[in-house]
């Protein structure tokens, strides 16, 4: 029923969606490539939807910063001294992250992304916090 859901409207995406409900259930990443137009970021989106997850899309570029995909550094907590990240409503929120064009990224991001992706943490500041993070698709 849920790749049903997923494909409606869709020709041609029945594998497509059946992987990323599979990573999703499985707890893994997903790798799809293909060119501009083909559903990639529709899928995430449907299936963020469907299933209420959080969700957080970027389409990286070699410009990107690191504020754009993590949050901007809280004001409030430089007055503090304290060097960390408003992340609400960014990647370290999302149970769901799309990444677009994630090979045009520059290190700045590749390496925050590391850990994110593969230990489910993020180092805020001094302080290193879990992320609700299912999965991830790119």
């Amino acid at each position: 029923r849920a790749t049903a859901l997923l494909e409606v409207g869709l020709i041609e995406r029945e594998c497509e969606a059946r992987l990323l409900l599979l990573a999703l259930v499985g707890g893994e990443h997903l790798l799809l490539l293909g060119p501009p137009g083909t559903a990639k970021s529709e899928l995430c989106r449907r299936l963020s939807t469907i299933a209420r997850l959080g969700y957080f899309e970027r389409t990286l570029t070699r410009f990107s910063t690191p504020e754009e995909l993590f949050g901007p550094l809280s004001l409030a907590a430089l007055e503090r001294d304290e060097f960390r990240r408003a992340t609400a409503g960014y990647a370290p929120t999302a149970e769901l992250l799309f990444l677009d064009e994630i090979f045009k990224s520059n290190s700045a991001i590749l390496n925050t992304l590391l850990t994110l992706l593969n230990e489910r943490l993020f180092d805020d500041g001094a302080k290193r916090e879990r992320v609700p993070l299912l999965s991830a698709v790119a």
